[in-house]
Protein backbone atom coordinates (compact mmCIF):
# COMPACT_ATOMS: atom_id res chain seq x y z
CA UNK A 1 0.00 0.00 0.00
CA UNK A 2 1.43 3.00 -1.24
CA UNK A 3 0.45 6.07 0.80
CA UNK A 4 1.45 9.12 -1.71
CA UNK A 5 3.41 12.42 0.50
CA UNK A 6 3.49 14.51 -2.16
CA UNK A 7 3.94 14.55 -6.17
CA UNK A 8 5.27 18.00 -7.23
CA UNK A 9 7.37 19.60 -10.24
CA UNK A 10 11.41 20.33 -9.81
CA UNK A 11 10.77 23.96 -10.51
CA UNK A 12 9.65 25.20 -6.73
CA UNK A 13 9.46 21.50 -5.00
CA UNK A 14 7.41 20.84 -2.38
CA UNK A 15 6.73 24.92 -1.83
CA UNK A 16 3.94 24.35 -4.58
CA UNK A 17 0.78 22.62 -4.34
CA UNK A 18 0.47 19.24 -5.68
CA UNK A 19 -1.52 19.62 -8.54
CA UNK A 20 -2.12 15.58 -9.83
CA UNK A 21 -0.99 12.24 -8.50
CA UNK A 22 1.86 10.33 -9.35
CA UNK A 23 -0.37 7.81 -11.27
CA UNK A 24 -2.81 10.28 -12.66
CA UNK A 25 -1.23 9.75 -16.17
CA UNK A 26 -1.56 6.32 -15.88
CA UNK A 27 -4.88 4.54 -17.53
CA UNK A 28 -5.72 2.56 -14.35
CA UNK A 29 -8.69 -0.55 -14.50
CA UNK A 30 -11.87 0.49 -12.23
CA UNK A 31 -10.12 -0.59 -8.43
CA UNK A 32 -12.00 -4.05 -6.55
CA UNK A 33 -12.61 -2.28 -3.39
CA UNK A 34 -12.12 1.31 -2.37
CA UNK A 35 -9.12 2.74 -0.84
CA UNK A 36 -8.42 1.66 3.10
CA UNK A 37 -7.14 4.30 3.69
CA UNK A 38 -8.51 8.24 2.52
CA UNK A 39 -6.55 11.19 2.52
CA UNK A 40 -6.29 14.70 0.97
CA UNK A 41 -3.43 15.47 -1.62
CA UNK A 42 -0.29 17.52 -0.44
CA UNK A 43 -0.10 20.32 1.14
CA UNK A 44 -2.16 18.28 3.35
CA UNK A 45 -0.47 16.05 5.80
CA UNK A 46 -1.79 12.39 6.77
CA UNK A 47 -0.20 9.79 9.68
CA UNK A 48 -1.21 6.41 7.20
CA UNK A 49 -1.80 3.60 10.22
CA UNK A 50 1.23 1.49 11.94
CA UNK A 51 1.43 -2.40 11.36
CA UNK A 52 3.50 -2.22 14.69
CA UNK A 53 2.34 -1.21 17.95
CA UNK A 54 3.98 1.33 19.96
CA UNK A 55 6.90 1.48 21.81
CA UNK A 56 5.70 0.54 25.08
CA UNK A 57 4.33 -2.79 23.83
CA UNK A 58 7.83 -4.06 22.31
CA UNK A 59 8.07 -7.16 23.13
CA UNK A 60 12.21 -8.54 24.67
CA UNK A 61 14.16 -10.30 22.37
CA UNK A 62 14.73 -14.50 23.52
CA UNK A 63 16.20 -17.50 22.24
CA UNK A 64 13.85 -19.47 19.86
CA UNK A 65 13.14 -22.40 21.98
CA UNK A 66 14.66 -25.67 21.15
CA UNK A 67 12.54 -28.63 21.21
CA UNK A 68 14.40 -31.72 22.78
CA UNK A 69 13.82 -34.69 20.94
CA UNK A 70 15.58 -37.91 21.40
CA UNK A 71 17.34 -38.68 17.68
CA UNK A 72 20.58 -40.59 16.84
CA UNK A 73 23.59 -39.20 16.58
CA UNK A 74 23.56 -39.15 12.64
CA UNK A 75 20.49 -37.35 12.71
CA UNK A 76 21.38 -34.79 15.02
CA UNK A 77 24.68 -34.17 13.47
CA UNK A 78 22.39 -33.77 9.85
CA UNK A 79 20.69 -31.00 11.45
CA UNK A 80 22.90 -29.16 13.26
CA UNK A 81 24.90 -28.88 9.53
CA UNK A 82 21.39 -27.69 7.97
CA UNK A 83 21.10 -24.78 11.04
CA UNK A 84 25.14 -24.21 10.17
CA UNK A 85 24.74 -23.57 6.57
CA UNK A 86 21.26 -21.16 7.18
CA UNK A 87 23.51 -19.36 9.95
CA UNK A 88 26.86 -19.37 7.62
CA UNK A 89 24.94 -17.42 4.64
CA UNK A 90 23.01 -15.37 6.65
CA UNK A 91 25.61 -13.65 8.55
CA UNK A 92 27.27 -13.86 4.62
CA UNK A 93 24.54 -11.65 3.63
CA UNK A 94 25.03 -9.19 6.68
CA UNK A 95 28.74 -9.15 5.56
CA UNK A 96 28.23 -8.00 1.89
CA UNK A 97 26.11 -5.08 3.25
CA UNK A 98 28.51 -3.85 5.26
CA UNK A 99 31.04 -4.17 2.50
CA UNK A 100 28.86 -2.66 -0.25
CA UNK A 101 27.67 0.18 2.49
CA UNK A 102 31.46 1.17 3.34
CA UNK A 103 32.40 1.32 -0.08
CA UNK A 104 29.40 3.80 -0.53
CA UNK A 105 31.06 5.97 2.98
CA UNK A 106 34.28 5.75 1.60
CA UNK A 107 33.53 7.46 -1.61
CA UNK A 108 31.96 10.11 0.52
CA UNK A 109 35.15 11.00 2.10
CA UNK A 110 36.96 10.16 -0.98
CA UNK A 111 38.65 7.66 0.67
CA UNK A 112 40.78 5.71 -2.04
CA UNK A 113 43.17 3.77 -0.59
CA UNK A 114 40.49 2.19 1.63
CA UNK A 115 38.00 1.22 -1.28
CA UNK A 116 40.90 -0.32 -3.79
CA UNK A 117 41.81 -2.44 -0.24
CA UNK A 118 38.12 -4.17 -0.31
CA UNK A 119 39.14 -5.11 -4.27
CA UNK A 120 40.08 -9.09 -4.94
CA UNK A 121 43.51 -8.77 -5.92
CA UNK A 122 41.93 -9.29 -9.33
CA UNK A 123 39.20 -6.97 -8.96
CA UNK A 124 37.71 -4.63 -11.78
CA UNK A 125 35.91 -1.94 -11.48
CA UNK A 126 33.50 -0.25 -14.49
CA UNK A 127 31.46 2.43 -13.93
CA UNK A 128 29.23 4.63 -16.44
CA UNK A 129 31.06 4.16 -20.30
CA UNK A 130 34.76 4.78 -18.87
CA UNK A 131 35.64 0.93 -19.65
CA UNK A 132 36.97 -1.70 -17.27
CA UNK A 133 39.92 -1.87 -15.06
CA UNK A 134 41.29 -4.53 -13.70
CA UNK A 135 43.60 -5.39 -10.67
CA UNK A 136 43.70 -3.61 -7.77
CA UNK A 137 46.01 -1.39 -8.76
CA UNK A 138 44.38 0.28 -11.39
CA UNK A 139 40.94 0.19 -9.43
CA UNK A 140 43.09 2.44 -6.76
CA UNK A 141 44.66 4.49 -9.82
CA UNK A 142 41.08 5.16 -11.38
CA UNK A 143 39.97 6.11 -7.91
CA UNK A 144 43.02 8.54 -7.35
CA UNK A 145 41.83 10.02 -10.77
CA UNK A 146 38.33 11.28 -9.31
CA UNK A 147 40.38 13.67 -7.47
CA UNK A 148 41.51 14.71 -3.49
CA UNK A 149 38.74 15.74 -1.43
CA UNK A 150 38.55 19.23 -0.78
CA UNK A 151 35.80 22.34 0.37
CA UNK A 152 33.43 22.79 -2.16
CA UNK A 153 33.07 19.34 -3.83
CA UNK A 154 30.14 17.54 -2.45
CA UNK A 155 29.94 13.41 -2.51
CA UNK A 156 27.37 12.05 -1.09
CA UNK A 157 26.60 8.35 -2.50
CA UNK A 158 24.02 6.40 -1.12
CA UNK A 159 23.64 2.53 -1.16
CA UNK A 160 20.37 1.38 -0.78
CA UNK A 161 17.76 -1.46 -2.08
CA UNK A 162 19.90 -4.57 -1.47
CA UNK A 163 19.59 -7.83 -3.56
CA UNK A 164 22.01 -10.44 -2.85
CA UNK A 165 22.54 -14.11 -3.38
CA UNK A 166 24.95 -15.96 -2.10
CA UNK A 167 26.31 -18.81 -3.38
CA UNK A 168 25.46 -22.66 -1.67
CA UNK A 169 29.32 -22.98 -0.65
CA UNK A 170 29.43 -19.58 0.64
CA UNK A 171 32.51 -18.36 -1.23
CA UNK A 172 30.95 -16.25 -4.19
CA UNK A 173 27.83 -13.75 -4.44
CA UNK A 174 25.98 -11.50 -6.30
CA UNK A 175 24.49 -8.32 -5.36
CA UNK A 176 22.23 -5.39 -7.01
CA UNK A 177 22.15 -1.61 -5.18
CA UNK A 178 20.84 1.00 -5.97
CA UNK A 179 22.64 4.42 -5.93
CA UNK A 180 21.19 7.78 -5.39
CA UNK A 181 24.47 10.13 -5.87
CA UNK A 182 24.12 13.86 -4.40
CA UNK A 183 27.23 15.72 -5.68
CA UNK A 184 28.84 19.02 -7.50
CA UNK A 185 30.03 22.16 -6.59
CA UNK A 186 29.95 25.19 -4.61
CA UNK A 187 28.95 27.80 -7.23
CA UNK A 188 28.59 25.18 -10.18
CA UNK A 189 25.78 22.76 -10.39
CA UNK A 190 23.62 20.35 -7.58
CA UNK A 191 24.30 17.00 -9.54
CA UNK A 192 21.42 14.77 -8.78
CA UNK A 193 22.17 11.22 -10.21
CA UNK A 194 20.51 7.20 -10.08
CA UNK A 195 22.59 4.43 -10.81
CA UNK A 196 22.47 0.43 -10.42
CA UNK A 197 25.28 -1.63 -9.28
CA UNK A 198 25.24 -5.57 -10.46
CA UNK A 199 28.45 -7.04 -8.52
CA UNK A 200 30.06 -9.90 -7.59
CA UNK A 201 31.77 -10.97 -4.63
CA UNK A 202 34.25 -13.54 -3.61
CA UNK A 203 35.31 -14.54 -0.07
CA UNK A 204 38.78 -15.01 0.34
CA UNK A 205 40.29 -16.68 3.75
CA UNK A 206 37.04 -16.09 5.40
CA UNK A 207 36.89 -12.47 4.32
CA UNK A 208 34.05 -11.14 1.59
CA UNK A 209 36.00 -8.32 -1.00
CA UNK A 210 34.70 -6.85 -4.23
CA UNK A 211 35.16 -8.60 -7.01
CA UNK A 212 33.61 -7.09 -9.52
CA UNK A 213 31.86 -3.56 -9.27
CA UNK A 214 29.96 -2.65 -11.97
CA UNK A 215 27.76 1.28 -12.01
CA UNK A 216 25.18 1.28 -14.59
CA UNK A 217 24.01 4.82 -14.79
CA UNK A 218 20.64 5.30 -15.47
CA UNK A 219 20.19 9.24 -15.04
CA UNK A 220 22.51 12.02 -14.09
CA UNK A 221 21.05 15.84 -14.03
CA UNK A 222 21.03 18.80 -11.95
CA UNK A 223 18.86 20.05 -9.58
CA UNK A 224 18.17 23.44 -10.28
CA UNK A 225 16.98 22.50 -14.29
CA UNK A 226 15.44 18.86 -13.42
CA UNK A 227 15.62 15.91 -15.24
CA UNK A 228 12.83 17.10 -17.73
CA UNK A 229 14.86 20.16 -19.20
CA UNK A 230 19.02 18.66 -18.85
CA UNK A 231 20.46 15.32 -18.84
CA UNK A 232 24.32 14.45 -18.49
CA UNK A 233 24.99 12.11 -21.04
CA UNK A 234 27.12 9.11 -20.61
CA UNK A 235 30.45 8.89 -19.87
CA UNK A 236 33.07 7.52 -22.28
CA UNK A 237 36.74 6.02 -22.18
CA UNK A 238 38.97 8.92 -20.97
CA UNK A 239 42.17 9.63 -23.14
CA UNK A 240 43.93 10.68 -20.05
CA UNK A 241 43.40 7.35 -18.19
CA UNK A 242 42.23 4.45 -20.98
CA UNK A 243 41.02 1.46 -19.18
CA UNK A 244 42.04 -1.98 -19.49
CA UNK A 245 39.40 -3.08 -21.22
CA UNK A 246 36.50 -1.27 -23.34
CA UNK A 247 33.35 -0.99 -21.57
CA UNK A 248 31.65 -4.66 -21.44
CA UNK A 249 27.91 -2.37 -23.07
CA UNK A 250 27.17 0.61 -24.92
CA UNK A 251 24.68 2.75 -23.82
CA UNK A 252 22.91 5.75 -23.37
CA UNK A 253 21.45 6.96 -19.98
CA UNK A 254 18.12 8.98 -19.66
CA UNK A 255 16.53 10.10 -21.98
CA UNK A 256 17.64 6.73 -23.29
CA UNK A 257 15.13 3.47 -22.31
CA UNK A 258 18.49 1.66 -20.68
CA UNK A 259 17.50 -1.30 -17.99
CA UNK A 260 20.75 -2.86 -16.03
CA UNK A 261 20.65 -6.52 -16.70
CA UNK A 262 19.15 -8.17 -13.28
CA UNK A 263 21.69 -10.95 -12.16
CA UNK A 264 18.63 -13.03 -11.14
CA UNK A 265 14.93 -14.02 -13.02
CA UNK A 266 11.86 -13.15 -11.43
CA UNK A 267 12.18 -14.50 -8.05
CA UNK A 268 8.56 -16.24 -7.60
CA UNK A 269 8.54 -17.79 -11.14
CA UNK A 270 12.17 -17.53 -11.89
CA UNK A 271 14.99 -20.26 -11.24
CA UNK A 272 17.48 -19.67 -8.50
CA UNK A 273 20.36 -17.98 -9.05
CA UNK A 274 22.46 -20.61 -8.13
CA UNK A 275 21.72 -24.74 -8.17
CA UNK A 276 19.32 -25.82 -5.50
CA UNK A 277 20.70 -26.74 -1.63
CA UNK A 278 23.00 -28.98 -1.63
CA UNK A 279 22.60 -32.17 0.65
CA UNK A 280 24.20 -30.98 4.11
CA UNK A 281 27.97 -32.30 5.23
CA UNK A 282 27.47 -34.19 7.92
CA UNK A 283 30.70 -33.89 10.68
CA UNK A 284 30.58 -35.74 13.58
CA UNK A 285 29.10 -33.73 16.63
CA UNK A 286 31.09 -34.48 19.96
CA UNK A 287 28.88 -31.88 21.78
CA UNK A 288 25.87 -31.19 20.81
CA UNK A 289 24.59 -28.92 23.13
CA UNK A 290 27.49 -26.84 22.86
CA UNK A 291 27.19 -26.36 19.06
CA UNK A 292 23.21 -25.33 19.73
CA UNK A 293 24.72 -22.74 22.16
CA UNK A 294 26.88 -21.55 19.59
CA UNK A 295 24.35 -21.20 16.59
CA UNK A 296 21.71 -19.61 19.23
CA UNK A 297 24.39 -16.99 20.04
CA UNK A 298 25.44 -16.44 15.99
CA UNK A 299 21.22 -16.21 15.37
CA UNK A 300 20.62 -14.00 18.30
CA UNK A 301 23.34 -11.27 17.28
CA UNK A 302 21.60 -11.17 13.32
CA UNK A 303 18.15 -11.15 15.33
CA UNK A 304 19.69 -8.06 17.75
CA UNK A 305 21.07 -5.89 13.82
CA UNK A 306 17.88 -6.65 12.43
CA UNK A 307 15.84 -5.10 15.65
CA UNK A 308 18.12 -2.22 15.95
CA UNK A 309 17.47 -1.37 12.23
CA UNK A 310 14.01 -1.03 12.86
CA UNK A 311 14.17 0.31 15.79
CA UNK A 312 16.04 3.55 14.36
CA UNK A 313 13.72 3.00 11.35
CA UNK A 314 10.58 2.79 13.41
CA UNK A 315 12.51 6.33 14.95
CA UNK A 316 12.64 7.87 11.56
CA UNK A 317 8.99 7.56 10.86
CA UNK A 318 7.60 9.35 14.02
CA UNK A 319 9.92 11.55 13.03
CA UNK A 320 8.41 12.55 9.92
CA UNK A 321 4.90 12.75 11.49
CA UNK A 322 5.57 14.93 14.96
CA UNK A 323 5.22 12.21 17.63
CA UNK A 324 7.33 13.21 20.01
CA UNK A 325 6.15 10.84 22.69
CA UNK A 326 6.64 7.57 20.73
CA UNK A 327 9.84 8.84 19.39
CA UNK A 328 11.53 9.64 22.78
CA UNK A 329 10.25 6.55 23.90
CA UNK A 330 12.51 4.78 21.83
CA UNK A 331 15.40 5.75 23.98
CA UNK A 332 16.90 4.79 26.89
CA UNK A 333 16.02 6.77 30.33
CA UNK A 334 19.93 8.73 29.78
CA UNK A 335 19.88 8.31 26.42
CA UNK A 336 21.53 11.53 23.96
CA UNK A 337 20.04 13.62 21.31
CA UNK A 338 22.72 15.52 19.12
CA UNK A 339 21.48 17.08 15.92
CA UNK A 340 24.09 18.86 13.82
CA UNK A 341 25.71 21.86 15.73
CA UNK A 342 22.63 22.35 18.36
CA UNK A 343 24.52 20.47 21.29
CA UNK A 344 23.64 17.20 23.34
CA UNK A 345 20.42 16.94 25.20
CA UNK A 346 20.39 14.23 27.83
CA UNK A 347 17.56 12.07 29.18
CA UNK A 348 14.12 11.56 27.52
CA UNK A 349 12.22 14.94 28.97
CA UNK A 350 15.13 17.05 27.35
CA UNK A 351 15.16 15.15 24.24
CA UNK A 352 11.31 15.36 23.67
CA UNK A 353 11.68 19.02 24.58
CA UNK A 354 14.52 19.50 22.08
CA UNK A 355 12.27 17.79 19.27
CA UNK A 356 9.40 20.50 20.00
CA UNK A 357 11.77 23.20 20.16
CA UNK A 358 14.01 22.46 16.79
CA UNK A 359 10.59 21.01 14.32
CA UNK A 360 7.54 22.73 16.28
CA UNK A 361 4.68 20.92 18.68
CA UNK A 362 3.99 17.42 18.85
CA UNK A 363 1.10 16.58 16.19
CA UNK A 364 0.59 16.68 12.39
CA UNK A 365 1.48 20.24 10.87
CA UNK A 366 -0.61 20.81 7.77
CA UNK A 367 1.04 22.44 4.76
CA UNK A 368 4.27 21.28 6.08
CA UNK A 369 6.64 18.44 5.40
CA UNK A 370 9.41 17.12 7.65
CA UNK A 371 10.94 13.78 6.34
CA UNK A 372 13.79 11.78 7.48
CA UNK A 373 14.65 8.40 5.61
CA UNK A 374 16.97 6.37 7.00
CA UNK A 375 19.11 3.83 5.12
CA UNK A 376 22.25 2.26 4.35
CA UNK A 377 22.84 0.83 8.23
CA UNK A 378 26.37 -0.85 9.11
CA UNK A 379 25.26 -2.37 12.42
CA UNK A 380 27.67 -4.38 14.90
CA UNK A 381 26.48 -5.96 17.54
CA UNK A 382 28.54 -6.64 21.01
CA UNK A 383 30.09 -9.83 21.23
CA UNK A 384 27.86 -9.45 24.83
CA UNK A 385 24.78 -8.64 22.56
CA UNK A 386 23.97 -5.96 25.43
CA UNK A 387 25.30 -2.91 23.41
CA UNK A 388 25.09 -2.02 19.67
CA UNK A 389 27.40 0.87 17.65
CA UNK A 390 25.52 1.72 14.19
CA UNK A 391 26.66 3.95 11.13
CA UNK A 392 23.49 5.09 9.03
CA UNK A 393 22.70 8.10 6.45
CA UNK A 394 19.91 10.29 6.29
CA UNK A 395 17.81 12.36 3.43
CA UNK A 396 15.74 15.00 5.11
CA UNK A 397 13.13 17.00 3.11
CA UNK A 398 11.88 19.48 4.93
CA UNK A 399 9.43 22.95 4.51
CA UNK A 400 6.82 24.80 4.23
CA UNK A 401 3.51 25.32 1.70
CA UNK A 402 4.08 28.46 -0.35
CA UNK A 403 6.86 29.54 2.07
CA UNK A 404 10.41 27.42 1.63
CA UNK A 405 11.41 24.63 0.96
CA UNK A 406 14.83 22.68 1.88
CA UNK A 407 16.76 19.45 1.16
CA UNK A 408 19.45 17.79 3.35
CA UNK A 409 21.94 14.99 3.97
CA UNK A 410 23.75 13.93 7.07
CA UNK A 411 25.57 11.11 8.66
CA UNK A 412 24.38 9.59 11.65
CA UNK A 413 26.69 7.60 14.32
CA UNK A 414 24.67 6.05 16.78
CA UNK A 415 24.96 3.85 19.81
CA UNK A 416 22.13 1.41 21.12
CA UNK A 417 21.85 -0.55 24.40
CA UNK A 418 19.58 -3.54 25.38
CA UNK A 419 17.38 -3.43 28.79
CA UNK A 420 15.66 -6.23 29.52
CA UNK A 421 15.35 -7.86 26.25
CA UNK A 422 14.56 -4.61 24.31
CA UNK A 423 15.96 -2.37 22.46
CA UNK A 424 16.94 1.60 22.69
CA UNK A 425 18.84 4.31 21.36
CA UNK A 426 21.54 5.30 24.18
CA UNK A 427 22.78 8.38 21.67
CA UNK A 428 21.54 9.51 18.25
CA UNK A 429 24.25 11.83 16.63
CA UNK A 430 23.99 13.43 13.62
CA UNK A 431 26.54 15.18 11.37
CA UNK A 432 25.01 16.89 8.84
CA UNK A 433 26.65 17.06 5.80
CA UNK A 434 24.69 19.43 3.52
CA UNK A 435 21.53 21.48 3.79
CA UNK A 436 20.54 23.76 0.82
CA UNK A 437 17.59 26.14 -0.66
CA UNK A 438 15.67 23.50 -2.59
CA UNK A 439 15.36 26.06 -5.18
CA UNK A 440 18.91 27.28 -4.97
CA UNK A 441 20.34 23.91 -4.65
CA UNK A 442 23.70 23.25 -2.89
CA UNK A 443 25.62 24.62 -5.47
CA UNK A 444 24.09 28.30 -4.95
CA UNK A 445 22.07 27.56 -1.66
CA UNK A 446 23.91 26.08 0.79
CA UNK A 447 23.39 27.03 4.33
CA UNK A 448 25.30 26.41 7.98
CA UNK A 449 24.61 23.98 10.28
CA UNK A 450 21.79 25.10 12.68
CA UNK A 451 23.54 26.10 16.27
CA UNK A 452 23.00 25.69 19.90
CA UNK A 453 19.16 26.90 20.43
CA UNK A 454 18.48 30.09 22.93
CA UNK A 455 14.95 29.31 23.56
CA UNK A 456 16.21 25.81 24.87
CA UNK A 457 19.66 25.77 25.50
CA UNK A 458 21.80 22.17 25.55
CA UNK A 459 22.58 20.55 28.74
CA UNK A 460 26.16 19.96 26.89
CA UNK A 461 27.80 21.74 23.82
CA UNK A 462 28.48 19.76 20.82
CA UNK A 463 30.94 17.23 21.06
CA UNK A 464 32.47 18.23 18.01
CA UNK A 465 32.84 21.29 16.02
CA UNK A 466 32.27 21.18 11.85
CA UNK A 467 30.43 23.05 9.05
CA UNK A 468 28.31 21.20 6.03
CA UNK A 469 29.26 21.26 2.92
CA UNK A 470 31.03 23.82 1.57
CA UNK A 471 33.07 22.88 3.97
CA UNK A 472 34.49 19.18 3.76
CA UNK A 473 34.48 17.27 6.66
CA UNK A 474 36.26 14.06 8.04
CA UNK A 475 33.59 12.17 10.03
CA UNK A 476 34.61 9.37 12.96
CA UNK A 477 33.55 5.73 12.02
CA UNK A 478 32.77 3.09 14.62
CA UNK A 479 34.45 0.51 12.83
CA UNK A 480 37.45 -0.40 10.91
CA UNK A 481 37.71 -1.04 7.19
CA UNK A 482 36.10 -4.83 6.92
CA UNK A 483 38.50 -5.92 4.69
CA UNK A 484 41.82 -4.80 5.86
CA UNK A 485 40.65 -4.08 10.09
CA UNK A 486 43.11 -0.93 9.59
CA UNK A 487 40.97 2.40 11.23
CA UNK A 488 39.28 4.39 7.82
CA UNK A 489 41.50 7.10 7.53
CA UNK A 490 43.37 8.28 4.76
Amino acid sequence: HWVETFTVPVEGGWKTRMTQSNVADRKLPAPDRPSSFVYDPWPAVSLPPYHYAGPASIQPLKPAPVAMVKVSAVAAARRIAQLKWQVDRLDDQRQIEILQRTYGYYVDKNLWQQIADMYTEDGTLEIGGRGVFVGRARVLEYLKWLGKPEDGKLYDHTQIQPIIDVAPDGLSAKGRWRALVFGGGLGGTSIIGDCIYENDYRKENGIWKIAKLHAYFEMYSDLEQGWAQYAIPNTHPEKALPPDLPPTSVYEMYPGTLVAPLHYQNPVTGKPVYPPLPAATVVPVSDVNAELTTLSKRLMRLQDTQAVENLQNAYGFYLDKWQWDSATALFAPTGTLELAQRGVYVGRARIRASLEDAFGAQGLHQGEVSDHAFYQPVIHIADDGHSAKARIRELAILGRFGVDAYIGGGTRENEYVKENGVWRIKSDHLYLTYLADYSKGWAHGALPAPGPSKTLPPDRPPSSNYQPFPAFQELPFHYPNPVTGRPATR
